[in-house]
């Protein structure tokens, strides 16, 4: 009988730390699109309806940008450029939107190539993402400079100009790719027709841990991505996988070393390059190809995990061609990957075979956020302000659909019983 009680006892108490763990990490939403990039949420609590009269807050910000809004324990995190080319981290504090600090951390101009209609009115040097744990803030901007400061005071730690520690970039519409946090590395990919790598530094000191130049084979803008590397599981281990270049490769995070890559996203347009990140699920990794060259059409390709070296003609699993984003990075849950393309329209595929469940126009209109779900639902939001919520299954089940006022390019965060939106200008709170 004592036996049994102690196992019992052990049993529920596992299973009570388990759900701590769970919910504390439910709690906090660190880095763009959630702590490994995956877009999934573990929260259960998360509101679907809201209009600009049920908001938790809203806070006007300093200047503008698109990075996507971080959570820790304490407050959210933004990153801000001013028109006089001021570079600022913000914080607010969660429960009310009260500013806790706003930091200055240098100044600089996006440096683009490309003509500057097609991005200024909603890409600068405030679209990466900041990245967040209860003791530091990493900030990256598109000028090169990368900084790594106090989560609760705003003290720079440390900085480092990586144009002019790694080289100049070329790209045409400017650096965007946010950096990636694993353990105590913290990873930033550089895909440019100029400098090209993925680099780790030491999140403590900013110093050099390991540089694996990047230079896969592509032509006209096929070197320029925007992308943002992801973290998965594969044989037990962790893999860092990033996609431009025309390629989809992966990395040991801790060593550097490459661990398998394959071709297959070439876009026949010279205007062919990646924006959306990788995404995986159930043993399957999938990358995105935009074509804004050509009518918006670009693809969708899969490959199994598990493979070493050129897995071009051994992993390959599918490939989709029909309503493919162009800077939306899909969410894959439970077996199914969602997408939406820039005019709205979401698609259900099984990840596994590539089989279409259902093709559907949202009324987000045009959309660049990337998608996210948590609570069993995704999240679609619109770039005037219009988000949809749906049901993460193959039924195509409309939840609501909801209003803000701003131009919302940015991917929404979800931590607790709270989603934060970030507007060109503006930070908003929505609660349950």
């Amino acid at each position: 009988m004592k036996k049994c009680f102690q196992f019992s006892f052990t049993s529920s108490l596992i299973v009570a730390l388990l759900a701590f763990a769970v919910e504390a990490d439910a709690q906090s939403w660190g880095q763009f699109r959630g702590e490994s990039g995956s877009g999934v949420s573990t929260s259960n609590n998360l509101p679907t309806s809201w209009s600009d009269d049920l908001v938790a807050w809203s806070v006007e910000l300093p200047g503008q940008g698109n990075s996507s809004p971080v959570v820790n324990s304490n407050a959210v995190y933004v990153t801000s450029q001013t028109k006089d080319l001021g570079l600022h981290v913000l914080a607010f504090k969660k429960d009310d939107g009260k500013p806790v600090w706003n930091k200055q951390v240098g100044t600089g101009k996006l440096a683009a190539k490309g003509p500057a209609n097609l991005y200024a009115h909603r890409h600068n040097a405030a679209t990466p993402s900041p990245i967040v744990n209860d003791d530091r803030v990493w900030a990256f901007f598109g000028t090169g400079l990368l900084v790594c400061l106090d989560a609760k005071n705003g003290e720079l730690h440390w900085e480092v100009d990586m144009v002019k520690q790694y080289g100049t970039y070329d790209i045409t519409f400017g650096m965007g790719s946010t950096p990636r946090l694993i353990d105590n590395n913290l990873i930033v990919s550089c895909m440019t027709k100029g400098a090209s790598y993925v680099v780790a530094l030491n999140a403590r000191t900013g110093e050099l841990v390991w540089k694996h130049d990047r230079r896969f084979p592509a032509s006209d803008d096929g070197p320029d991505a925007y992308s943002t590397p992801i973290i998965i599981q594969s044989k037990g281990s962790q893999q860092l996988v990033v996609t431009g270049c025309d390629h989809i490769n992966a990395y040991n995070p801790v060593t550097g070393e490459q661990l398998w890559y394959s071709s297959g996203l070439q876009i026949a347009s010279p205007y062919g390059r990646i924006i959306a990140s990788p995404a995986a699920d159930s043993g399957v990794v999938i990358g995105t190809s935009a074509n804004p060259g050509g009518g918006g059409l670009g693809h969708i390709m899969a490959w199994k995990l598990g493979g070493q070296g050129n897995i071009r003609d051994t992993a390959v699993l599918w490939r989709h061609a029909k309503s493919t984003p162009d800077s939306s990075t899909p969410v894959a849950f439970n077996g199914l990957v969602f997408l939406l393309a820039d005019n709205g329209v979401a698609t259900c595929l099984d990840i596994k075979t590539g089989d279409q469940k259902w093709v559907k126009r949202l009324a987000t209109g045009t959309s660049y956020a990337s998608l996210v779900t948590g609570g069993g639902n995704v999240y679609a939001i619109g770039i005037n302000g219009t988000a949809v919520v749906f049901k993460a299954d193959d039924k195509a089940t409309v939840i609501a659909t909801n209003k803000l006022e701003g131009q919302f390019y940015s991917t929404p965060a979800l931590a607790g019983d709270t989603i934060y939106l970030r507007a060109y200008e503006r930070l908003v709170a929505v609660r349950k």
